[in-house]
C-alpha cells in the first residue's frame, strides 16, 4: 500500500506542477501589446555624426530615429504644453521650454541641464545668439517671456546676462536679430530694438525702428537683417543689418513687383543666409520664392517655384547652402527639389511614390500634405554629395526619402488619442471580409506539437530551440487576431479619436489599424460616442462623431466595422456640453443612444438652450418619460459656481424640452475636480454584509456629484497668517445634482491640488498633496444609508420585497460617511475602476501614475473600515478586512502596464467581457497599451494557453497508477492469505 500511495503522490504533484510553474513564463505579449510612438513631427534635423534624424513633435516629445529603419533610438517627453522648442547647432542640442522651465538635451537623449524661468507668464521665445566671430560668445541662448530676457550659457544653463525691458518687450512679436531683440505689435508701424549685452545686468535702452506700412505677424530674421510682411500681406519690409546695427527705417517692396508670376499670397517668410524664402500660406495657391538681399541693393528675385507647399530650413553642404522644396501631385506622389539659396539653381529634383497608408483609408481624403520637411546631405560612394529628406505629413505619416525611394515610413497618427471606445466585431456567420483577416492557420500536427512543447517547457525538459519554437507556434495558433467576435467577448474593435483629426478602428488583438478617416483641421471632430447597437449580431454597431465648435459644428454617424459614413447633419449652433441619457432608448431590435446637446452661449447666466440627438418624437418621449427625470449640471464660465437645471417639456420648442434653473452653489475657491458615477455601472448588491451578519445599505444615489475646491493649481500660497505659514485648504463636497443640497463636506488643512478623484458605487477616492510632508494623500469615503428602520436581516432583504424603501433626492436621506486617509507612494494623474459584466467581481482601482504607468490597487487597501489593530478577530478576517497602516502598500507586480512606460499616458479605458472575471484595459497617450486583467483571478475560465496535453498525460498517469495500485493491492492481499 505504501508503494501505491507513493505513485499517487508523484502523479498528483506532476498534475499540479503544470499549472504552477508556468506563471508569467513565456507569456509576454500573449494578452497585451504595446505600441511606441514619437508623435507628429514639427521640426527635424539630421544628426551631424550618426545615422540618425532628430525630431520635435506636436506631442511635446523630442527624440532621434534610426535612419536605417526608422526605429526610435531615444526619446524624451517634455512638460505638457511645450511653449517652444529649439534645435541648437553649437553645441548640437535640443532645448524645450514649458511651464516656466527650460531643459536642454544632447543628441543622445541625456538631459544636460534644467533651469526655471521667472514667474511671468505668456509665450516663450528661444533663440540661439550669433557669436559675431567671438569664440567666447558661442553657445549662448536667449529666453524671452513676459518682457523678461535671460541670456544663458548653453553648456550648463548658467545665466550670462539678464535684460529687463518689460514695457518694450511685452508686445505681440519678439525676434532676435543679430545682437539685439526686436519687438512690435501686429498692425503697428513702430518697432523697438533692445540690444543684448552679455554679462550686463539691468535695463537696456530701447531704440525705435520705423516702417512705412503696418506690419503683420509674419516676420523673420537672418544674418543679413530683418524682414516682415505688411499687415495686408501685400509688401515685404526689410531692414538690413550692418556691423550689428539695423537700419533705422524699413524699406517696403510690393510682392507683385518682386514675384509677378505668383498669385499674390498670402505668404509666410523664412530666413536664409543670402536673403529670404517666401512660402505660400494658402494651400489652394501653393508656391515658394527665393529672394536675395545684400546691403545697399534692393531685394531681387532668385527663382519662383510654383506648386511648392513645404520648405525645409537651410543646411550647409560641401556644395554650398541649400534648401529642400516639396510639392504633392494629385495622386499623392511627392516631388522633391533641392535648390541653392545663393543662386536659386535646382541641384536635385526627384519623384517619390505616395507614402503608403497604414491600414485602409475610407472616404475620399485629399492627398496628405507635408507639415514639416528636413534636408540632410551625405557622401555617396562615388564621392559626390547626395541628399535625403524627412517629411512629416498631416496624415500622421513620417517618411525618409532618399535616391528616389521611400526608405521607411512610420505611422504616428495614433500618437494623440483623446477618446476611445470598444465595439463588437462581426459575427462569424456574417460577412467579415470588410475587416482585414488576422491570425494564421495551422494543421493538426502543429497543434499537437504545440501541446507537447508546452508540456516540456512546464516540466523544464526543453531546449532553448524548443522554447523559441513554442513562442512561434503560440503566435501561429493564437486566435486573438481573428476578424470575428468570440464567445467570451475578448476580441473587440477599438475606436479612437485623435487630436490631429483622425478617427480609426484598431483591432485589440495586436493593435493593427483596420480603417481610418482623416478630417481637416477645421472639421476635426471633438467627440466620439456610441450611437446604435443591434441585438441582431449580423448588423454592425454605429458610432457618433461630433464637432462642437461653431461655425462648422456637425454630427455624423459611422459604421464601426467599415468606417462608412451613414448620415451627416450640420449643427447651426455650438455645443457646450454633451449629456448622455441613461438608460438608452430601445427601438425594435436596436439600442439607440440619446444625447442632450447643451448649446454654447456667450452669456453663462442665461438658461442654456437644449437640443436632442436624435431629434425625433420617439427620443422626446423617451427623455420625458424616463424613470428618473433628467438634470444637468454645468460650471458658469470663469467662475467657481455650479448651476443645476431640470428638464421640462416645452411643446413649443424645436427640441421639445427646456432647461429650468433648479439650484446654484457658489464655492469660495476654485473648483479643482469633479467626479460622478457612471450611470451604466452594474451594481450586484445594494447592501454590504458585515462580519456580525448585519447589513448596511449602500448609499447608491445616481445623482451624486463629488466636488473638490481649493486654491487654483499654480496660484501663490497666502503667507499672511505669519512668516513661514502656508494657508491652503482643500474641501471635498458631496452634492445632490437634483436639489443642489450639500450631503457631506470635509476639509483638509495644509492640502493642495491638483486633485485626482474617482467615484464608484457608494465609494469615493481622491488624492491631494500634503504641504507639510510633501507627500500624496489618498482619502477614502464610503457612504451608507442611515435611515431609521432600515435594519433588516439578510433573509428579509432577499425574500421580503417590502423590506426596501424607495429613496428620492427630494426627501432628505440621512447618510453615514466613513472616511479614512492614507499616504500614497504614487502620484496619480488619473483614475479608473475595473468593471465586469455583472459587477460581482471585486473591483480594483486603476491609478494612472505620473510615471506613465497604471497601478492596480485592491479596493480593500482603501477601505475606511480597516481596523487600527494588528491582530484581527475571526469575523474581521472573514469579512476581508486588513489592519490599518498609514501608507498604502506598493507592489511592483501590481502594475497593469507590466514593465512598460506608456509615454504621455492621459487616460484609461475599461471594458467588461462576457466572463465575469475579466475586463479589458486600454491605456492611451503618445504610446498605446492594451491588456486583459482579472481583479479576482480567472475563477471562471482556463487560460488560453492551458496545456491540455499535460492534463491528459496526468489523467492517463493517474489511471495507470490506479490500475497498478489495484493489481499490487490484490497481490499483497493474496500473499497475506497464503501465509
Amino acid at each position: 500500500m505504501s508503494e501505491a500511495r507513493l505513485i499517487l503522490l508523484v502523479a498528483s504533484v506532476l498534475a499540479i506542477a503544470g499549472g504552477a510553474a508556468a506563471l508569467f513564463e513565456d507569456q509576454a505579449g500573449t494578452y497585451d501589446w504595446y505600441k511606441q510612438h514619437i508623435g507628429v513631427a514639427t521640426e527635424a534635423a539630421f544628426h551631424p555624426s550618426k545615422p540618425r534624424v532628430c525630431v520635435a513633435t506636436q506631442q511635446s516629445v523630442v527624440g532621434c530615429l534610426n535612419l536605417r529603419d526608422g526605429a526610435i533610438a531615444w526619446r524624451k517627453r517634455a512638460d505638457t504644453g511645450v511653449a517652444a522648442m529649439l534645435m541648437m547647432s553649437s553645441p548640437a542640442t535640443m532645448v524645450t521650454a514649458a511651464n516656466r522651465t527650460v531643459r536642454m538635451f544632447d543628441l543622445e537623449g541625456n538631459q544636460k541641464w534644467q533651469r526655471s524661468l521667472p514667474g511671468s507668464s505668456g509665450p516663450v521665445l528661444l533663440a540661439e545668439l550669433p557669436d559675431g566671430g567671438d569664440t567666447s560668445a558661442k553657445g549662448r541662448l536667449a529666453v524671452v517671456q513676459g518682457g523678461t530676457v535671460q541670456i544663458l550659457d548653453a553648456s550648463d544653463g548658467s545665466p550670462v546676462g539678464d535684460v529687463q525691458s518689460e514695457p518694450v518687450l511685452k508686445r505681440d512679436i519678439v525676434l532676435v536679430v543679430g545682437p539685439a531683440l526686436v519687438a512690435y505689435d501686429v498692425g503697428s508701424k513702430n518697432m523697438a530694438v533692445v540690444p543684448l549685452i552679455p554679462d550686463v545686468q539691468g535695463t537696456a535702452a530701447a531704440q525705435e525702428l520705423g516702417s512705412p506700412l503696418p506690419l503683420s505677424a509674419f516676420a523673420t530674421s537672418s544674418p543679413a537683417g530683418l524682414a516682415a510682411l505688411s499687415s495686408d500681406l501685400s509688401a515685404l519690409c526689410v531692414s538690413h543689418l550692418t556691423d550689428g546695427v539695423l537700419e533705422s527705417t524699413l524699406s517696403c517692396t510690393q510682392l507683385v513687383e518682386l514675384v509677378p508670376q505668383s498669385s499674390g499670397g498670402p505668404w509666410r517668410v523664412a530666413a536664409t543666409s543670402s536673403g529670404f524664402l517666401l512660402l505660400s500660406a494658402d494651400p489652394g495657391a501653393p508656391g515658394a520664392v527665393l529672394l536675395s538681399e545684400e546691403p545697399g541693393t534692393p531685394i531681387k528675385l532668385l527663382r519662383y517655384f510654383p506648386d511648392v507647399v513645404s520648405a525645409s530650413r537651410e543646411v550647409q553642404t560641401e556644395a554650398g547652402r541649400h534648401v529642400a522644396l516639396m510639392h504633392v501631385d494629385a495622386d499623392g506622389r511627392l516631388r522633391l527639389m533641392v535648390a541653392s539659396t545663393s543662386t536659386g539653381d535646382v541641384t536635385l529634383e526627384e519623384s517619390f511614390p505616395a507614402v503608403p497608408a497604414h491600414g485602409r483609408v475610407v472616404g475620399q481624403p485629399d492627398p496628405p500634405q507635408p507639415i514639416a520637411l528636413a534636408l540632410g546631405a551625405f557622401r555617396k560612394k562615388d564621392k559626390s554629395t547626395g541628399y535625403r529628406a524627412l517629411v512629416s505629413l498631416d496624415s500622421g505619416s513620417l517618411a525618409l526619402l532618399q535616391q528616389g525611394v521611400i526608405v521607411w515610413s512610420r505611422d504616428e497618427s495614433l500618437a494623440s488619442v483623446e477618446e476611445a471606445l470598444f465595439a463588437d466585431l462581426p459575427a462569424a456567420a456574417s460577412d467579415s471580409s470588410v475587416l482585414e483577416a488576422g491570425g494564421a492557420k495551422a494543421d493538426m500536427n502543429a497543434r499537437i506539437r504545440y501541446q507537447v512543447l508546452g508540456a516540456k517547457v512546464q516540466l523544464k525538459l526543453n531546449t532553448p530551440a524548443e522554447a523559441e519554437e513554442l513562442l512561434q507556434l503560440r503566435g501561429v495558433l493564437s486566435d486573438k487576431n481573428l476578424a470575428v467576435r468570440d464567445v467570451n467577448g475578448f476580441r473587440k474593435l477599438l475606436l479612437v479619436r485623435t487630436s490631429a483629426g483622425t478617427v480609426a478602428a484598431v483591432h485589440n488583438g495586436d493593435g493593427r489599424k483596420i480603417w481610418s478617416r482623416r478630417y481637416t483641421p477645421d472639421t476635426a471632430p471633438t467627440h466620439l460616442l456610441p450611437w446604435r447597437s443591434y441585438h441582431d449580431i449580423q448588423h454592425a454597431p454605429e458610432v457618433l462623431v461630433m464637432r462642437d465648435a461653431a461655425p462648422g459644428a456637425y454630427a455624423t454617424v459611422l459604421n464601426a466595422h467599415t468606417g462608412e459614413q451613414l448620415w451627416h447633419q450640420p449643427l447651426p449652433y455650438g455645443v457646450g456640453k454633451v449629456v448622455p441619457m441613461h438608460p438608452p432608448m430601445h427601438e425594435g431590435s436596436a439600442v439607440q443612444s440619446t444625447y442632450i446637446l447643451v448649446e454654447q452661449l456667450a452669456n453663462g447666466e442665461a438658461p442654456p438652450a437644449l437640443h436632442l440627438l436624435p431629434d425625433s418624437p420617439a427620443s422626446r418621449t423617451h427623455v420625458l418619460a424616463a424613470q428618473r427625470p433628467a438634470f444637468l449640471v454645468q460650471q458658469a464660465p470663469g467662475t467657481s459656481t455650479l448651476q443645476g437645471f431640470s428638464l421640462a417639456p416645452a411643446p413649443g420648442r424645436p427640441s421639445g424640452v427646456i432647461a429650468q434653473p433648479a439650484w446654484q452653489v457658489v464655492f469660495p475657491d476654485s473648483i479643482l475636480a469633479l467626479a460622478s458615477r457612471d450611470p451604466s455601472e452594474p451594481i450586484q448588491s445594494s447592501v454590504k454584509v458585515l462580519s456580525d451578519r448585519s447589513i448596511k445599505y449602500k448609499y447608491l444615489n445616481p445623482n451624486l456629484l463629488f466636488v473638490a475646491s481649493g486654491p487654483a493649481t499654480g496660484a501663490a500660497l497666502d503667507g499672511s497668517a505669519g512668516v513661514g505659514t502656508l494657508a491652503s485648504e482643500v474641501t471635498a463636497t458631496l452634492l445632490d445634482t437634483v436639489t443642489g443640497r450639500v450631503l457631506h463636506r470635509q476639509s483638509h488643512a495644509g492640502a493642495r491640488g491638483p486633485i485626482t478623484a474617482v467615484l464608484a458605487e457608494h465609494a469615493v477616492l481622491y488624492f491631494f498633496t500634503d504641504i507639510d510632508t510633501g507627500r500624496q494623500v489618498a482619502c477614502s469615503m464610503e457612504l451608507y444609508d442611515a435611515t431609521p428602520g432600515r435594519e433588516f436581516s439578510v433573509l428579509d432583504y432577499l425574500f421580503n420585497p417590502n423590506s426596501t424603501l424607495p429613496v428620492s433626492s427630494f426627501s432628505a436621506t440621512p447618510i453615514e460617511v466613513l472616511t479614512q486617509s492614507y499616504y500614497s507612494r504614487l502620484v496619480p494623474t488619473g483614475a479608473a475602476v475595473t468593471r465586469t459584466e455583472q459587477g460581482i467581481t471585486a473591483k480594483q482601482l486603476l491609478l494612472l501614475a505620473n510615471t506613465d504607468q497604471v497601478y492596480a490597487l485592491d479596493r480593500r487597501w482603501v477601505d475606511p473600515r480597516r481596523p487600527k489593530k494588528q491582530k484581527l478577530s475571526q469575523e474581521e478576517m472573514e469579512e476581508g478586512l486588513v489592519p490599518y497602516q498609514d501608507t498604502l502598500p506598493f507592489s511592483p507586480l501590481s502594475f497593469t502596464t507590466l514593465d512598460k512606460q506608456v509615454l504621455g499616458a492621459r487616460s484609461v479605458r475599461v471594458e467588461p467581457t462576457r466572463l465575469e472575471s475579466t475586463c479589458l484595459v486600454f491605456v492611451h497617450g503618445v504610446d498605446l497599451f492594451y491588456t486583459r486583467t482579472a481583479p479576482a483571478k480567472g475563477f471562471d475560465s482556463l487560460e488560453d494557453d492551458f496545456n491540455y496535453a499535460l492534463l491528459l498525460a496526468a489523467l492517463v498517469g493517474l489511471a495507470g497508477g490506479a490500475v497498478v495500485m489495484q493489481y499490487m493491492s490484490k497481490q499483497a492481499l493474496l500473499g497475506q492469505r497464503w501465509k
